[in-house]
């Protein structure tokens, strides 16, 4: 694989691009690099500030149908070039960076409706609809997408897909390989494979969801199938105070192991309700905090799920707090992720997401904040707000978002000291019985710790794959840990 590209290779490859794509399509090496820095991870800008770009593609390709994509893959195949995809850069591992030089697919402009089923409440559409906007344009139609990642901005619908990603009703609705049906792929070999059109089929492994979370080893995702619902009508909010964190943590496993479905439970430690929950709502919070939302197409059903739950939370000493919190939140939901809340560079940060059981939840917290906490000198400042957002039938997830106010003026010291949060974190979340990712994703950030995930034998079986769809190692070379 030509990881160094000259320039004559390079005017090449845009003039091949561009009569696959046309010439107005394409953007040669400076100006791609410029356009395109990769995604919003802490590691995408800080290489991009000192001037040691992670993305180095040679050429970024806008493809506009199925079948420039896969012209696309084809002539890479031909030249040997690597390929990465991109939709809304939102990503937080750097799992959209091109690293390896190549071409960078764009694929933010194939964002069509191609069948909307009211019926069967299913649709298909191209994976660079922006996720804000599919909401919204659902809306006007009385249906909803119900994947609300924080990121959904900037987010494409594919890049959810690719990262496996989730969003703030995911303990109803789940995360987005429950809401995928179907896919329609490039191969890395140029192909167009259509996979069964539903989940639930006995014709062999599932195919579909070998894509989700692949972060385009295995191809490119050019459409999706995908559930809907009706836009709920009613939404019921409360929240409740606890004394410590052990009593909220029991109440959500009690309310997810009776059979109920909260459409948000979010769990804020001490530090998080007070340092971040806090400034959204200004409430007042003095300590563990935990917001509820119950929706549905019965108000009767809301209600009655949400008085149980209520229930539960009281009896484990849960103080209630009143639906105006969980109103408020569920208004600003977005706003921590624009300034004065987002953090900036020469600030440090990262969020982490690591998924237990309930029998280790709880401890999967206290060893990876104490990780955390105890990474850096404490010259450094580092501040930690944990909170649970994602819960399942059978556990739960930590949401530690750490900064450090000014990093180090220097990449490889600020590089350094960022790799061992992440290595005492990761290793923490292991020993304790977490998996390393809930679902942000691999990326560049947690690829070395995919073999500590998966062992030898799954990362003999994951390369097998891999080498096996793609023998020319095309798609995103380097990825996933390969």
């Amino acid at each position: 694989m030509a990881e160094i590209m000259s320039e004559s290779e390079m005017k090449s490859l845009v003039d091949a691009l561009g009569k696959i794509v046309g010439p107005q399509n394409v953007l040669d090496r400076a100006t791609g690099r410029k356009k395109f820095i990769g995604d919003q991870s802490w590691l995408t800008y800080v290489h991009a500030h000192f001037n040691k770009p992670l993305s180095v593609q040679d050429a970024v390709a806008t493809p506009h149908t199925t079948e420039e994509v896969a012209a696309i893959v084809r002539l890479a195949n031909e030249r040997n070039i690597p390929v990465t995809p991109i939709g809304g850069a939102s990503g937080v591992q750097g799992a959209a960076d091109a690293t390896k030089g190549g071409i960078m697919l764009n694929l933010y402009e194939m964002k069509k409706i191609r069948n909307l089923d009211k019926k069967s409440l299913t649709i298909t559409v191209e994976p660079g609809y922006n996720v804000k906007q599919f909401e919204i344009d659902l809306n006007a139609q009385g249906l909803s997408f119900t994947h609300y990642p924080a990121s959904a901005e900037w987010a494409s619908v594919g890049g959810c897909l690719a990262a496996r990603g989730s969003g703030v009703l995911s303990t109803k609705y789940g995360n987005i390989q429950d809401h995928v049906l179907s896919c329609e792929v490039v191969t890395p070999t140029g192909e167009i494979m259509h996979l069964p059109r539903v989940p639930k089929h006995g014709a062999g492994p599932e195919l579909t969801q070998l894509q989700i979370g692949a972060e385009g080893i295995f191809g490119v995702i050019t459409a999706c199938t995908l559930k809907l619902r009706n836009v709920p009508a009613k939404r019921a909010f409360n929240a409740f105070h606890f004394e410590n964190l052990s009593n909220g943590i029991e109440a959500g496993r009690l309310i997810m192991t009776t059979g109920l479905r909260p459409a948000v439970m979010r769990l804020y430690d001490e530090y998080a309700a007070t340092h971040s929950l806090e400034r959204a709502v200004q409430a007042g919070l003095t300590g563990v905090t935990k917001v509820l939302m119950f929706d549905g197409d019965h108000p009767s059903l809301v209600d009655a799920e949400a008085a149980i739950a209520y229930d539960i939370c009281k009896k484990l000493g849960g103080k209630e707090l009143g639906a105006k919190i969980g109103e408020t939140w569920w208004e600003k939901r977005y706003v921590f992720y624009h300034p004065p809340y987002a953090p900036e560079l020469p600030q440090m940060w990262c969020t982490m997401d690591v998924v237990a059981d309930f029998a280790h939840i709880e401890n999967v917290y206290n060893k990876v904040t104490y990780a955390m906490k105890h990474a850096l000198d404490p010259k450094w400042g580092l501040h930690l707000k944990t909170h649970f957002s994602h819960w399942y039938d059978w556990g739960s997830m930590i949401y530690p978002r750490w900064g450090v106010p000014v990093g180090p003026n220097d990449l490889d010291e600020a590089v350094k000291l960022h790799n061992k949060i992440i290595h005492d974190a990761t290793m923490a979340a292991h020993e304790a019985g977490a998996v390393i990712n809930d679902h942000h994703g691999v990326g560049l950030r947690l690829a070395p710790y995919m073999k500590v995930e998966l062992g030898e034998a799954g990362m003999k079986f994951l390369g097998g794959l891999k080498k096996g769809v793609d023998p020319k190692n095309i798609m995103c070379p380097g990825k996933m840990g390969l």
